[in-house]
């Protein structure tokens, strides 16, 4: 049987809930699990115990949580993306791309620093299985950004959306670059595993969704405001690693909090251009949600973002870096990046729908016509 592009939604689906489930396991232990060491909150005025969600979910392990965002795109997001119709994702093997995904998970289940062999130089000679399991998804992201390139040089010059459809599918390579650079236990530049960890996360959300959706958006609706945000978009997402690559030596601090400005007015457009879909009557209740909560999300995630990246000029306007991964990185992921996905799906496939009922209205119209017809009679 063909293996399907909603099988490899499912294996992402299951892989990304078993990656979670076994994350919390490892660092709760069986005992909170069970709820018997598990940070609880008081009720006073009911005299009720209940389990303090909010505090596990803040003390979670920091890398844990950032894999499990990090996963969450290449297991659930992308697959989805790749059911939009589009000729941006025609080229896409989904065996190779489920090998890969399950190849994935095992890596980040068996990453361990301590199993990477160092030189004397301090280079890492033998990478372990980690490195290897995530050698197959940085090579696809190579192919896919390969393509690209290849179809630029036969299509020439491409307008803003087509250029953020295209760009949606280099990006994710920059980050399975550092991931993989991660899972070596290779930093480059001197970073700290973090901001490498942080940077592959980056790479495969707000350089895969933000600018999928601005593409999608200024097919849908073309006018100067959302080819502004397509442009913006394009623009910021590399002058924002190009900031914080600045900021770690010491050099051009302006650059960061520009980029990230140029960014966040790119994504504005975008949240605006979400919501208003939003507001239109020509889908179902549930795709209006879904845009909705979609460019709510990302207007949030975009106000957290610029404070954040002002952080030098206004201090009090920024957030702690755990609490930027935490709701920033959760507003992007499944806010503005899942609900997204899903709304653009189901305002698609109703699309759809109604284009077939217009197919059957004219073909019965057309019947109606040639049975008049040969009874002699006028239509």
């Amino acid at each position: 049987m063909k293996w399907k592009q909603s099988h490899h939604i499912l294996l992402g689906a299951v892989l990304w809930l078993l990656l979670a489930g076994l994350l919390y396991l490892v660092h709760y232990s069986r005992r909170t699990w069970c709820g018997m060491d598990a940070p609880l909150m008081l009720v006073p005025f009911l005299e009720l115990k209940l389990h303090n969600w909010v505090q596990l979910w803040r003390d979670a392990e920091r890398t844990g949580f950032i894999q499990c965002l990090f996963f969450l795109s290449p297991a659930v997001l992308m697959p989805l993306a790749w059911r939009i119709r589009s000729a941006a994702f025609a080229g896409i093997n989904v065996c190779a791309e489920s090998f890969a995904i399950v190849l994935l998970f095992h890596s980040i289940r068996t990453h361990d620093v301590s199993l990477v062999r160092f030189s004397d130089q301090g280079l890492p000679v033998d990478f372990g299985v980690s490195f290897w399991c995530a050698l197959p998804w940085f090579l696809l992201r190579l192919r896919q950004a390969l393509m690209v390139i290849v179809e630029w040089f036969s299509s020439g010059l491409l307008s803003p959306a087509n250029a953020c459809m295209d760009f949606s599918r280099l990006f994710p390579a920059v980050g399975a670059a550092w991931f993989l650079s991660h899972q070596a236990a290779w930093f480059p530049l001197g970073f700290d595993p973090l901001i490498v960890l942080l940077t592959a996360a980056h790479f495969h959300h707000a350089g895969f969704t933000l600018p999928l959706m601005a593409g999608l958006n200024a097919k849908a609706s073309p006018g100067c405001w959302t080819r502004f945000s397509c442009v913006a978009i394009l623009a910021g997402v590399p002058l924002v690693a190009a900031g914080i690559t600045c900021t770690h030596f010491g050099v051009l601090r302006f650059v960061e909090p520009f980029g990230v400005t140029v960014l966040v007015l790119g994504a504005l457009g975008v949240a605006v251009s979400q919501i208003r879909r939003g507001m239109e009557k020509q889908c179902g209740w549930l795709v209006r949600a879904s845009f909705v909560i979609s460019g709510v999300s990302l207007l949030s995630a975009m106000i957290l973002a610029m404070g954040f990246g002002l952080r030098h000029l206004v201090p009090n306007w920024a957030l702690t870096m755990p609490q930027m991964w935490m709701i920033h990185g959760t507003l992007n992921a499944f806010g503005f990046g899942l609900c997204g996905l899903l709304a653009w799906r189901g305002a698609q496939r109703e699309s759809g729908q109604v284009c077939n009922l217009c197919v059957l209205a004219v073909r019965w119209n057309e019947q109606v016509k040639n049975l008049f017809h040969f009874l002699g009679g006028r239509p």
